[in-house]
């Protein structure tokens, strides 16, 4: 007789989903390993070495990656599933990043070198060092590493041709990755010189060499403010991916993070689902697999939106982009709402239990975008109480009576001021922003994907953002009152 296979109840799933999903989504802190490694199907393009500038907004996955390639068994595993071979013969090593290292300055050695030095010599000492180069390595600190490279244009490269003959003959690809570049300085204008900086070192490995490349990690924001000016600049532009999660992604993490938890259900989960193929691209099955957790509705009938898509689209920035620190953390949060408030609900999740892990990822999200641009909160925050959407001149009129153009000047002497003390050597990326007229200050605010605007020329604030902020909007997620 055939066995009748047993299926999870609500308690069981949800106490699964508290396995799984982390309190905390932090790549800084929590480093990927071979059990938790996830691979989404749109990021093939951004882990080839050829790729030079890989861009992405807060939580999409920059550091995971930039960990991950420095790591060989997790790098065989993406070499594995992307059917990336050359993966397999490439040598990373770091050239910057939020962790404290020896293979390169840190922020307060950075902010010395940049008053005496070019960043693209900054940067050449710190390749060559990585790359072994004896010139550097026997010398024993950063700036008479660079002086060596301002001193020795020739030598440098003859050396970098030699690394590059013998990479070769070793079948062999050495791949310098770049990250948390928004850390580079406190003086966003002087960040700005410093990544153009290595953006001309990417350029002149690319061009003069064949097998020494560079991967930057970079936030859009900073990207945008980068001055490729330089010749040739353009061909780095042909090298670009950006790090996106479709729905399907989104999911396919959720369930690899079940699948994988240290709970005595993971593995009836993989059973009951059929966890092996993964429907890493089949949004039907993610359907069914979802509705044994949470209702099909966000609430007893469609009129309310179905639950597969409500809850990316109410994540979504003005890019139309979710990021799964995000959609993780908001799940984190459903999990423990349905527990304190909903424990005899039918499913794993109750739908205003969703609800309130969007408001809680919301004000995640504000946190994040408080501490990248600080002058979004100060633009943002005369809006609050108001509905969306709403019509430019009524944010116009707002900005006016907040007197909006003089705190973000005052805000960016702040900043230049502590960039010059440093007292405390706090790496924070606050300066004002490009424009501070209000119709320009409308194009910033709408590229950054805090705010959109509509057909009828109307400006919106996507969900992730508006909540947290006190705005409202007719039928939508409640706002977060503030306390």
């Amino acid at each position: 007789m055939k066995k009748v296979l047993e299926m999870l109840t609500a308690i069981e799933y949800r106490e699964l989903l508290g396995a799984a999903l982390p309190a905390v989504v932090d790549a800084d802190t929590i480093d990927p390993d071979p059990q938790t490694l996830f691979t989404p199907s749109g990021h093939r393009n951004a882990l080839d070495p050829d790729t030079t500038v890989v861009r992405g907004g807060r939580g999409v996955g920059k550091t995971v990656w930039f960990k991950a390639l420095q790591d060989d068994s997790l790098r065989e595993i993406a070499a594995k599933y992307y059917r990336l071979d050359r993966l397999n013969r490439v040598d990373t090593l770091a050239g910057f990043g939020a962790k404290l290292s020896k293979q390169y300055p840190n922020p307060r050695r950075l902010q010395s070198l940049v008053e005496k030095f070019q960043p693209l010599d900054i940067w050449t000492a710190v390749a060559l060092y990585g790359f072994g180069v004896t010139e550097l390595t026997t010398i024993e600190d950063w700036p008479e590493r660079v002086q060596w490279v301002v001193a020795n244009p020739g030598k440098v490269e003859d050396v970098i041709l030699d690394v590059d003959e013998q990479t070769g003959r070793d079948d062999r690809i050495k791949l310098l990755l770049f990250d948390a570049m928004d850390r580079l300085h406190s003086d966003r204008r002087i960040a700005d010189q410093l990544a153009r900086g290595i953006f001309e070192l990417a350029l002149n490995l690319r061009t003069s060499t064949r097998n020494l490349r560079v991967k930057l990690f970079i936030r859009y924001d900073m990207f945008d403010t980068a001055r490729l000016d330089f010749a040739d600049a353009s061909k780095l532009l042909a090298n670009i991916t950006d790090l996106r999660w479709t729905e399907t992604s989104l999911y396919a993490l959720l369930f690899h993070y079940m699948s994988g938890a240290v709970s005595e259900h993971s593995e009836k989960f993989r059973t009951e689902t059929g966890w092996a193929d993964r429907f890493s691209g089949d949004e039907n099955k993610q359907r069914e697999v979802l509705e044994r957790i949470a209702s099909k509705y966000m609430g007893t009938d469609h009129r309310k939106g179905y639950t597969y898509t409500w809850l990316p689209n109410h994540l979504a920035d003005g890019r139309q982009q979710v990021s799964p620190r995000s959609f993780l953390s908001a799940l984190w949060r459903a999990t423990q709402s349905t527990q304190e408030d909903f424990s005899g609900h039918a499913h794993a999740l109750h739908w205003d239990a969703i609800r309130q892990g969007v408001q809680h990822a919301s004000q995640i999200r504000v946190l994040e975008v408080k501490e990248d641009t600080p002058w979004v909160s100060n633009a943002i925050d005369p809006l609050r109480g108001s509905q969306v959407p709403i019509e430019k001149d009524e944010v116009v009129r707002r900005w006016r009576e907040a007197d909006l153009s003089t705190e973000l000047s005052t805000q960016r002497s702040r900043t230049s001021k502590l960039s010059e003390d440093d007292s405390e050597n706090q790496i924070m990326f606050a300066t004002g922003p490009l424009n501070t007229d209000y119709d320009g200050l409308i194009v910033e605010l709408i590229d950054l994907g805090v705010m959109t605007i509509r057909t009828n020329k109307r400006l919106d604030l996507p969900d992730v953002y508006r909540i947290a902020f006190d705005i409202g909007r007719k039928g939508g997620v409640p706002r977060v009152r503030q306390q």
